[in-house]
């Protein structure tokens, strides 16, 4: 083999090139190093960072998961090791609280009350599960910042706890209450975040990694407790004075985290909130019976009205919008499309009948046909006359909504996918 044979590879889009030269001598490739003259340590510092991004960002980085993920994680790091450095002061606290250190205190009294402040944890957990678990899909960035605003009063709650004239069992069990509520609020929303994450169905590779990342922050602070805890707890007010800093950057810390995710899911805090504009109460997925009892007036009449006015359609407005209320039904086989249209269809209504009844204002080509602020001059109106509107809004909908889906396509929702918290619900076909 006379002619000089050589290659190139390299792990990943942003990994360092290794190059290997065939050699004859030896009938074998040999690796080869190209810097130029430029010497060894930027070799070695690239293998550093090389093995860095394997150990501790996922496989295929940056292409296998959000744009927003180097971000997100930095803050999310930041408000990690400031979270430890507070703990660490609290738990001072709660030992302190336990008798460590006193002649009287007893190991078992100590280990009661822990088992009882683990145990009153336990319940809660179960019952937060249960209260709240279908929200947080649908609110993963308000639950995450409550699960972190959480995780500060718990440590707040041991750090006074000593002080507070109540039973210190009392305060362990309140405090076990609270550190549920931050397992499962924010476990459960950190899930969600790496379904957001994944780019190449790798959502247990990012949540490996970014255990990892938690572990090394972790890690971290641990030596800064053990190297400044004497001198962050020498005074009373310097341990204040700490806390209240941690605590600050903490919080702040998981603000900017939240502001560096860019979801590209519809769920409720970018479309619709518990309320419509103007008040109106909007439920989404309801049972028919409840809803027809929750609008008044003849239920007959209503389910009439709603029935005709939707005849064909997998969804149904049933509602009062002289009461403002307006609750979204779904018959059995409704596709995400559907969902969500239901969903704009409300929203028009809304728009359509304060248009109508308070003059506000709304864009011409939203107006349903026949509606004007002279349409209804006063607020009192009938099922007949507010399921007239509502079929005249259907026709607006009609209209504008596949361009409404196709934009919203465009700009990149994931419009497959809805997080609205609706309930389970469905109306069986005839």
């Amino acid at each position: 083999m006379g002619e000089r044979v050589m290659y190139q590879e390299r792990k990943g889009t942003a990994g360092r090139p290794s190059t290997y030269l065939y050699l004859p001598s030896c009938s074998a490739f040999r690796s080869v190093d190209l810097n130029d003259g430029r010497g060894g340590v930027e070799g070695v510092g690239a293998r550093m960072v090389g093995w860095a991004r394997e150990v501790f960002l996922p496989q295929g980085y940056p292409e296998s998961v959000s744009p927003d993920y180097l971000h997100y994680q930095f803050w999310d790091s930041m408000q990690a090791y400031c979270s430890s450095i507070a703990g660490a002061l609290s738990l001072q606290a709660t030992l302190i609280g336990l008798g460590v250190g006193e002649g009287t205190a007893t190991p078992l009294a100590a280990t009661l009350s822990w088992l009882l402040k683990d145990g009153s944890g336990m319940v809660a957990s179960i019952a937060f599960a249960y209260w709240k678990g279908t929200q947080l899909d649908c609110n993963s960035k308000q639950w995450r910042l409550f699960a972190d605003v959480t995780n500060d009063l718990n440590s707040l709650l041991r750090l006074v706890g000593p002080a507070l004239p109540v039973p210190f069992l009392l305060v362990l069990c309140v405090s076990g209450l609270l550190a549920a509520l931050v397992g499962v609020a924010g476990g459960s929303t950190r899930a969600a975040l790496a379904v957001h994450q994944a780019r190449c169905d790798n959502m247990a590779d990012i949540s490996a990694k970014d255990g990892s990342q938690e572990t090394l922050v972790n890690l971290a602070a641990l030596v800064t407790n053990l190297t400044l805890l004497p001198s962050f707890t020498a005074t009373l007010s310097t341990t204040w004075v700490t806390f209240l800093t941690c605590v600050s950057l903490h919080l702040l810390a998981n603000h900017r985290a939240m502001r560096a995710l860019t979801l590209a899911s519809l769920n409720r805090p970018p479309f619709i909130t518990d309320y419509f504009p103007h008040g109106f109460r909007v439920s989404i997925g309801c049972s028919l019976h409840w809803a027809l009892q929750r609008c008044g007036g003849d239920p007959g009449v209503l389910y009439k009205a709603a029935s005709g006015a939707f005849k064909g359609q997998r969804y149904m407005l049933c509602g009062s919008l002289q009461r403002r209320q307006l609750h979204i039904v779904y018959r059995s086989g409704i596709t995400t499309e559907e969902e969500l249209e239901g969903v704009v269809m409300a929203f028009l209504c809304v728009l359509n009948y304060c248009h109508a009844t308070q003059g506000t204002p709304l864009s011409e080509r939203l107006i349903a046909p026949g509606i004007t602020t002279t349409t209804t001059t006063t607020t009192t109106t009938t099922t007949t006359t507010e399921y007239e509107l509502i079929t005249a809004v259907r026709k607006v909908v009609v209209r504008e909504f596949p361009a409404l889906l196709k934009s919203m396509e465009e700009l990149g929702w994931k419009v497959d996918k809805l997080q609205f918290g609706a309930d389970e619900w469905r109306l069986m076909d005839d």
